[in-house]
C-alpha cells in the first residue's frame, strides 16, 4: 500500500509539472502585439499606428463613416497611406475586436 501512495504522489507531481510547463509554452505562443481596430479606434488610438499622424488618423475616420472596412488591406483606399505604409503596420491592425494598443506603436523592422 505505501509503494501504492508513493506512486501516486510521482504521478501528481509529474501532471503538475506538465501543466506548469503546458501553460508557459502556451503564454510563449500566444502574439501579444498590441493591436488598433481600424473601425472603432479613435482618432488618437490611430496615431499609436506606426506612419498614421493625426491627419491621416481623420481620413481613416471619415472614410470608415462611409463604408466600414471588411479587410485590413482595404485601409489602403485611405487618402495617405500607400503600401508602404501599409505593410508597416499590417500585423498592428485589425477590422474585428477591441483595440489592444495603449500607446505609440514601436515598428520593428524586418
Amino acid at each position: 500500500m505505501n509503494h501504492t501512495k508513493k506512486s501516486i504522489v510521482q504521478l501528481i507531481f509529474a501532471m503538475m509539472v506538465m501543466t506548469v510547463a503546458a501553460t508557459a509554452w502556451a503564454s510563449d505562443t500566444v502574439d501579444s502585439s498590441p493591436v488598433v481596430n481600424i473601425n472603432n479606434a479613435s482618432e488618437a488610438e490611430l496615431t499609436y499606428l506606426p506612419g498614421i499622424g493625426p491627419a491621416t488618423a481623420v481620413h481613416i475616420v471619415q472614410y470608415r463613416q462611409k463604408q466600414p472596412f471588411k479587410q485590413t488591406k482595404h485601409l489602403m483606399r485611405v487618402k495617405g497611406i500607400g503600401r508602404k505604409t501599409f505593410q508597416k503596420i499590417e500585423k498592428y491592425i485589425v477590422v474585428e475586436g477591441k483595440t489592444t494598443a495603449t500607446q505609440k506603436i514601436r515598428s520593428i523592422s524586418k
